[in-house]
């Protein structure tokens, strides 16, 4: 579980994404949050961003994701979901979120709140915890995370770091001792 957020938020979160989730169709991750953002009439738009990866904005009446045009796909995925992430759980904050935005010393600690809820439900949407339990093995391997990996289309990083905060850390983990 991931242990910088409370349990009960990541239960909220959790519960959030699964909602978001049971309308969306496919095991594609890409195509089920292509069609989230649709849906809820989020634009996706692909942008020079140079250092950062995304950003979601209410531009007028209407939310747009940017998302860097250079970074890899696996990035963008990760990306789309995180920003949609902040449009389920903080759109009501404010209009704006940039990664890597500079702020104020004492907003950083909810800055850095705001962002791990967002990680923490783009997790459960590209990586939903009953599809992985489907694919888990009795005890995890290098190959098997790398073949989780390819199958979610993420990073070998964003599948073990999934996998910890699901409580199954300790599988691969005696693995590599």
């Amino acid at each position: 579980m991931n242990s910088l957020l409370s349990p009960d938020r990541v239960k909220e979160i959790k519960e959030m994404a699964n909602a978001v989730l049971a309308d969306s169709p496919g095991n594609d991750p890409y195509q089920r949050i292509t069609h989230i953002a649709e849906k809820n009439g989020i634009k996706i738009l692909q942008s020079d961003l140079y250092e950062m990866s995304g950003a979601l904005r209410k531009e007028g009446e209407d939310w747009v994701i940017y998302v860097n045009k250079s970074d890899s796909s696996q990035r963008k995925l990760f990306t789309i979901a995180h920003e949609l992430g902040h449009f389920f759980v903080h759109k009501k904050e404010r209009d704006e979120f940039i990664d890597g935005q500079l702020i104020s010393r004492n907003e950083q600690e909810k800055n850095a709140a705001i962002e791990l809820e967002a990680n923490e439900f783009a997790g459960n949407l590209i990586m939903p915890e009953q599809e992985i339990k489907q694919k888990i093995p009795a005890a995890i391997t290098e190959e098997t995370i790398q073949e989780l990996a390819r199958s979610f289309n993420v990073s070998t990083l964003a599948m073990e770091t999934r996998l910890k905060n699901l409580g199954y850390g300790n599988l691969f983990e005696k693995q590599r001792q």
